[in-house]
């Protein structure tokens, strides 16, 4: 079998632009929190990721000036060897301040943070147990681990702890991940029931907070509204919502952000985030 064949075989998308119904890359001229030209024409913005419109604040835009005089597009190369500036470093510190963990490590996408930290933590003999609706870049973290990956019903507290008594029968660690706000459905996961059933078990805990943070908990995230900080193991955020940039992070103990900084591969051989 030609490798290519599913390819060829491929046509809804191609159909679909036939039909003048396919929905995907459309080549905006320009695009805001609200509204967006597309071909010529000023149409409202209803999808947009731009939670607190700062993508042209032009206190935004002139740090990024700034940034750009002083230091260029690129980093040329990873953070490990000659790609780490003192910006990251202070972004670093400001964003462990500000949400409240000992330390972060920041990452050049968000969907770096959650694979890149989900496959390093994960050893064969552990389980991870997610959300059927955790985003696709913990479900693609976990499945670059040699871990066991279980799944439990959408913000159904009762299935986790059932899957939960599984792992650990299994043995070895276990890693709950859940999204604090789904970004599909727009609620908001029951994380006091999630955090009290993770100790039961002697579970870790991460959430995605993507969607969360900038919006909740005066902009510190889902753990932060609840009052939940301290008790939430791993944080992870992107910077492509509400920081209006791109990038990602993930927030937690001093000693597993230095090991992360050291195993995750997905920061490892990436180039680092742009000045």
């Amino acid at each position: 079998m030609d490798l290519f064949d599913k390819c060829r075989a491929f046509t809804s998308a191609r159909e679909a632009m036939g039909a003048g119904i396919y929905p995907y890359f459309a080549p905006f001229e320009n695009s805001d929190a609200t509204t967006a030209r597309l071909d010529g024409r000023e149409i409202v913005m209803a999808g947009s990721n731009n939670y607190l419109g700062l993508t042209k604040d032009p206190r935004v835009v002139g740090a990024a000036r700034a940034a750009l005089e002083e230091s260029g597009t690129s980093c040329t190369g990873s953070r490990l060897l000659n790609g780490n500036l003192r910006l990251h470093e202070e972004l670093e510190a400001e964003l462990a301040d500000f949400l409240g963990k000992p330390a972060a490590l920041v990452f050049s996408t968000g969907y770096g943070a959650n694979v890149g930290t989900i496959s390093a933590l994960m050893a064969r003999g552990d389980t991870i147990v997610l959300d059927r609706e955790a985003h696709a870049s913990a479900i693609d973290g976990s499945q670059m681990t040699l871990g066991r990956v279980r799944f439990f019903a959408h913000n159904d507290v009762d299935d986790l702890r059932r899957k939960l008594v599984l792992a650990g029968r299994d043995g070895g660690g276990i890693l709950v991940v859940v999204d604090g706000v789904y970004s599909m459905g727009g609620d908001v996961c029951p994380l006091p029931e999630i955090v009290a059933a993770a100790k039961e078990h002697g579970a870790t805990l991460l959430v995605d907070d993507a969607h969360g943070v900038g919006v909740l908990g005066e902009g510190r995230g889902t753990s932060a509204a609840l009052g939940l900080t301290d008790e939430v193991d791993l944080i992870t955020i992107t910077f492509s919502k509400s920081f209006a940039s791109i990038g990602g992070a993930v927030l937690g103990d001093a000693d597993v952000i230095h090991y992360l900084r050291h195993h995750a591969r997905a920061e490892i051989f990436s180039a680092s985030l742009s000045p």
